[in-house]
């Protein structure tokens, strides 16, 4: 069974390092056995000033774009199934007050669809910052990071300048190329245990793994 999902982003950076963490963390939440493929559509970026902004037209638009992408890909719809996934930064916003908001807005303009949102606190690098010890060597970054107390609180890429320039003066986080570096080699667990926003998005993707199929059981012989 193949499950489709299709992303809607706000920038190259999150469109380039989704399709790397969604499918890893799929093999993550995956029970043992289970046979089930996601399949990562082409994310869909967008504005984040204009995804968020009340009355303007650009949500529902990229919700339907994402609604045409699902359609286009479930050529057995009666064995495949497919989510929107609406993934911005928070940055100063509170995910738990906005997040709902989005979500319901996106539902509006397609109640008959599956839709999850997600939002990083603050943005996409403070996931890195939440898993950090299993960072060390990576990119550039010094050996011995340490996950910080404060995960996802502040700026993760301001965080990960701050790491880099203790090795040099002009050294700097860039992305989007470090960023999808650091996407392939993060430990999921370790940032799974240091933020919850990267939690949720662990979540959302279990509660999408199909359950096994139930097998009959064995008829007795008489």
């Amino acid at each position: 069974m193949t499950i489709f999902v299709a992303p809607i982003v706000e920038g190259a950076t999150e469109e380039r390092c989704l399709k790397i963490l969604l499918s890893r963390l799929w093999k993550f939440v995956t029970p043992a056995g289970n046979d089930s493929v996601l399949a990562v559509l082409k994310p869909l970026p967008t504005k984040r000033s204009s995804l968020i902004k009340i009355g303007d037209s650009e949500l529902p638009k990229q919700i339907q774009l994402a609604a045409n992408s699902l359609r286009d890909a479930l050529w057995q719809p009666e064995v495949d199934t497919g989510f929107i996934l609406l993934m911005v930064d928070a940055e100063e916003d509170c995910p738990a007050t906005l997040g709902p908001l989005l979500l319901q807005r996106a539902k509006e303009t397609r109640a008959d669809l599956d839709i999850a949102c997600v939002l990083p606190k603050r943005e996409l690098e403070n996931w890195f910052k939440a898993a950090a010890a299993s960072l060390g060597g990576v990119c550039g970054l010094p050996a011995d990071l340490a996950v910080a107390g404060d995960a996802e609180h502040g700026s993760g890429g301001e965080w990960l300048t701050s790491q880099k320039r203790r090795l040099g003066r002009n050294l700097k986080y860039t992305k989007p190329d470090d960023a999808v570096e650091l996407a392939k080699a993060m430990d999921l667990a370790e940032c799974r245990a240091n933020s919850p926003s990267f939690a949720k998005l662990c979540r959302v993707l279990a509660d999408r793994v199909p359950a096994p199929p139930v097998v009959p059981e064995p008829v007795a012989a008489t």
